[in-house]
């Protein structure tokens, strides 16, 4: 048997739903005399707390402060004109030679042997899946890092 008492998140949600529990808190709060004594406290409690008045306004709290609240202003930073104009120089990198050798590309592979066109084929597959691998492991690294429990 079990010789710890439940946590307080346990000992509430015994309190809440008994049926939510796991049957070794269940069988530890029948047992134990002041962990029931903590159930009941509880109980009391919520009950006490479902029993309060809702809180009634005379107005409407969201009309009066949704028209004082002053939306963002959109402000054109050094950042935006960088990041605007280095997407735009890709773009033209990328696009003017697609558009010169547009008629070339259906040549492009016709004179190189079948063999290192799968030779490149697999390369570029196993340096994705390498980099894809590591990327994952850095996620998991990270996420350790975050757990605290």
């Amino acid at each position: 048997m079990n010789t710890s008492h439940p946590s307080e998140k346990e000992i509430q949600q015994y309190a809440l739903d008994k049926s939510a529990c796991t049957t070794a808190i269940i069988a530890h709060v029948d047992d134990c005399d002041h962990c029931q004594a903590e159930v009941s406290t509880y109980q009391l409690l919520f009950s006490e707390i479902t029993q309060q008045p809702q809180p009634a306004f005379d107005f409407d709290l969201s009309a009066l402060v949704i028209p004082q609240l002053q939306p963002p202003a959109q402000q054109l930073s050094a950042d935006r004109i960088v990041a605007g104009f280095l997407v735009l120089f890709v773009c033209g990198c990328i696009g003017v030679p697609v558009y010169l050798f547009r008629n070339y590309f259906l040549y492009l592979f016709s004179g190189i042997s079948t063999f290192f066109i799968y030779a490149i084929l697999c390369s570029a597959v196993v340096i994705v899946l390498l980099k894809a691998l590591g990327m994952y492991k850095k996620y998991q690294k990270q996420m350790r890092l975050l757990n605290f429990n």
